[in-house]
């Protein structure tokens, strides 16, 4: 019964997801966004507000997760277990790369919102969940100090290569950051120094880890 009933608002939420991109894309993203989509399209506005209860705050969360599980749908169709990690890595970020650009200007206002203090949003939590996912993706399997090191790395890559993309065109310009970047990934199962490990990245990862969640 739990599961239909899932199922049945997770359907719901899809639909007023559909609208929302192409009118967030052309429109931008305010107080009154659902609103103005549930009148544009027919929706009960009262049925939305209960799908949607913190309203943009919720839209938001629910267009990340949705990008999130359309990614992991996507890269089950590649065969990256014969990869490389950092090669791996790659290929997954250029693969969501790949979806968001279908909606880039619509992804572009999501991750502008994520920036405003005033939102009920942690950016760090965001980030956080995107690149855990991606590694998970890439089968990391890790449980000791590098799990939180890999995340923290990856962090700082994503949020570049995100902000590169929201801002050019380039993609051949975008890949070569993005190799330029991961060459530290790959270095990470070579690291031989836990000690330099920690003292270069403890203060940052504990820093990290409070802030993502």
């Amino acid at each position: 019964m739990m599961m239909h009933q899932n199922n049945f608002l997770l359907k719901k939420r899809l639909v007023v997801l559909k609208h929302a991109k192409p009118f967030i894309t052309k429109n931008g993203l305010d107080k009154n966004s659902l609103r103005k989509i549930s009148k544009k399209h027919g929706l009960v506005s009262d049925e939305v507000d209960l799908l949607f209860p913190e309203g943009n705050v919720d839209l938001i969360k629910f267009s990340l997760k949705q990008l999130n599980s359309e990614l992991e749908k996507y890269c089950k169709k590649i065969d990256l277990i014969r990869l490389p990690v950092h090669k791996r890595i790659r290929k997954i970020l250029l693969s969501k790369i790949y979806l968001m650009n279908k909606d880039k200007i619509f992804y572009k206002n999501i991750f502008l919102n994520l920036l405003i203090p005033k939102i009920n949003l942690n950016l760090s939590s965001q980030i956080y969940k995107s690149v855990d996912q991606i590694w998970f993706i890439a089968g990391d399997t890790s449980t000791d100090f590098n799990f939180y090191t890999k995340r923290l790395i990856l962090s700082g890559i994503y949020s570049r290569i995100m902000l590169f993309f929201f801002n050019n065109n380039n993609q051949e310009e975008l890949e070569a950051i993005l190799d330029e970047s991961l060459k530290r990934v790959s270095k990470i199962p070579q690291l031989k120094s836990k000690l330099k490990i920690i003292k270069e990245y403890l203060p940052k990862i504990t820093k990290f880890v409070k802030n993502s969640y």
